[in-house]
């Protein structure tokens, strides 16, 4: 095979090899990007479409030209590409540089947009291990393609083109424990977070407290997020990796898919600004020496109508520049959009943070010689790093090897998920003025019941020596009655006189 190579679609010269696989692995892997694909075989490429328009604005067929297409990628998707291309370049030179067989009867060497197989005899299935540019690939898994006893590859049912099985490379059992930690996480922190609502709403001493308010809709905004969460893994995303993408959620219903996903965006953000207004008020609450704020309605205008503006503006972006399906892909740098204020919001209260140990310290300095406030400065500085969100710079960084990422995947998930449910913890169940709350309420209730019981108890022993009394009268009056019948009837016997 001097000078061709083979892929799904045929042979080709090894020059237009090069460029026509280059060019469909950048199509394979990104579907959604801007830049479509040349089906001419003579001269083959990627080729850049003006959405607006839809005329051909700029061909991008050179391929040694990756500046300009990798304009379209962020860097780990670049990187991806070029392997793919990489790797379709050696299968090429391999498939130059093997000897065609002997026997009649064989399933060809071929190149399948991702992986190379070698000539394989009839009846068999070849093995290969799974590339590692395939999106949430498993490097431990292996690709596999099966040869008919008529010699030829086998094909797919839907398309009649020749098919490879992919799926031992996508690990479902770690994509499933990934799902199950974050909706059990998700449904921890739901299961603290109401009831703790529930309790500040309902004690008027707790509700009436500033920062008891804070801490409500901060809470609020918690139940929001796992609420959100927990549909999307369970309606969308599960639902995707078990059944065919056409029969899916996401595909049916894709506008209802783009709203749960914008809803759970904002929602997200609402967490993150929540937790800036947290930090915000007790620093200020410090600063200022105890003296709280009129109101919290600046607050709320923060916590609330804030997230909104961002959340608005990337909606905006993403429907005119990468409408994709669901919006599940990346959108390279319109997600700092969200990302920006998020990341934002947790550095500032990183900085309260400091001030706030600055300002303890310069206390504690004051009085050296006691041992306990500094293990009570200690015991406050840990209190505020969930409610601060400050645990969430321990999965700030995603590691690229696969090996480690589905560890950091149910790592992250049961970070984040459950940062509600130990703020929850934290400041409602372990609160010293909630118990005593909870403890005033039962008491009272003991004494409601204890008078009511002995309300019931005094009301038998009145109606039992009442109906006592009343028997004694109903005899009484009955033995009246029975002796003036007996002086006042006649004699049967004389003339009536006694």
């Amino acid at each position: 095979m001097d000078g061709v190579c083979r892929d799904s679609f045929g042979l080709l010269n090894n020059s237009i090899f090069n460029v026509w696989t280059c060019s469909l692995c950048y199509i394979y892997l990104f579907p959604k990007e801007k830049l479509k694909f040349n089906y001419d075989r003579t001269s083959p490429g990627l080729i850049d479409v003006d959405v607006r328009s839809g005329y051909i604005r700029k061909d991008a067929s050179d391929i040694k030209s990756t500046e300009y297409i990798c304009d379209s990628l962020d860097e780990h998707e670049c990187t991806r590409w070029k392997d793919c291309c990489r790797s379709a370049e050696q299968c090429c030179q391999h498939q130059r540089d093997t000897p065609l067989p002997t026997k009649k009867k064989f399933c060809p060497r071929t190149w399948d947009g991702w992986g190379c197989f070698d000539d394989t005899d009839p009846g068999d299935t070849v093995k290969i291990s799974c590339p590692s540019y395939i999106k949430y690939g498993s490097l431990q898994g292996h690709v596999e393609k099966s040869c008919t006893d008529n010699g030829t590859w086998v094909l797919h049912p839907d398309t009649g083109k020749e098919w490879t099985s992919y799926k031992g490379c996508v690990n479902i059992k770690g994509i499933g424990g990934v799902v199950y930690a974050e909706v059990a996480a998700n449904a921890f922190s739901l299961l603290l977070l109401v009831p703790s609502v529930a309790i500040f709403l309902t004690f008027r001493q707790l509700r009436g407290q500033q920062r008891i308010q804070l801490h409500v809709c901060l809470f609020v905004s918690f139940i929001m997020t796992s609420v959100l969460n927990m549909i999307w893994e369970l309606v969308v995303y599960s639902d995707r990796i078990q059944n065919p993408a056409h029969e899916t959620f996401m595909f049916q219903r894709q506008n209802t898919c783009k709203l749960i996903n914008i809803l759970g965006r904002y929602a997200t953000a609402t967490s993150f600004f929540w937790m800036f207004c947290e930090g915000l008020f007790l620093h200020r609450l410090l600063v200022h020496a105890f003296r709280s704020p009129r109101n919290i309605r600046p607050y709320c205008a923060i916590g609330w109508i804030g997230p909104s503006i961002p959340v608005c503006v990337y909606s905006i972006m993403r429907w005119k520049f990468a409408n994709d399906i669901c919006w599940v892909n990346n959108a390279g740098a319109f997600e700092w959009i969200l990302y920006s204020p998020n990341l934002l919001s947790i550095l500032i209260n990183l900085i309260f943070l400091l001030g706030i140990l600055r300002i303890l310290l310069t206390q504690l300095h004051q009085h050296p010689n006691e041992p306990s406030n500094y293990r009570r400065a200690i015991k406050a500085t840990f209190v505020l790093v969930p409610l601060f969100g400050l645990q969430l710079f321990l999965v700030i960084y995603r590691p690229s090897k696969s090996k480690w990422l589905n560890v950091y995947e149910i790592a992250s998930k049961l970070i984040i998920g459950s940062q509600g449910g130990i703020i929850a913890l934290v400041f409602c169940y372990f609160n010293g003025e909630v118990i005593t709350c909870l403890k005033n309420s039962l008491r009272k209730l003991e004494i409601f019941k204890s008078k009511r019981h002995s309300l019931v108890t005094n009301y038998t022993v009145v109606s039992q020596r009442f109906r006592e009394n009343d028997n004694f009268a109903r005899e009484k009056t009955e033995m009246y009655d029975v002796e003036h019948i007996m002086l006042t009837e006649p004699n049967r016997t004389g003339n009536g006189k006694i």
